[in-house]
């Protein structure tokens, strides 16, 4: 309920949110795997679901990763995707998985 009484971002800061989770994305800062576990990393803290959707495969996987970020999450695990078309042609494309805080494994 909460989401419904914040006020909406401008497209400005949208952007630049995506572009900064797309550089820590490249650089390998941030990891998505779909498996459950990553190797030589320790899930530290389960933060929860991280979903985005959007009719652009990049917006939705970079809005995903924002959202995790905003969360305190440094990976997602568990990295699903969905398309879904729609009789006029578009396609509406969903990624989701679990925003985690991973630490080095000993």
């Amino acid at each position: 309920m909460l989401s419904l009484l914040k006020r909406p971002e401008s497209e400005g800061a949208q952007r630049q949110k995506i572009d900064s989770a797309k550089e820590l994305f490249t650089s390998g800062q941030f990891q998505v795997v779909t498996t459950r576990d990553m190797p030589g990393k320790a899930v530290r803290r389960i933060i929860g679901l991280a979903a985005f959707r959007a009719y652009d495969m990049e917006q939705a996987f970079y809005g995903m990763i924002t959202r995790a970020l905003t969360n305190g999450a440094n990976a997602i695990v568990g990295y699903q995707e969905n398309v879904a078309f729609h009789p006029d042609g578009s396609k509406y494309i969903s990624c989701y998985g679990t925003a985690v805080r991973v630490v080095d494994a000993k």
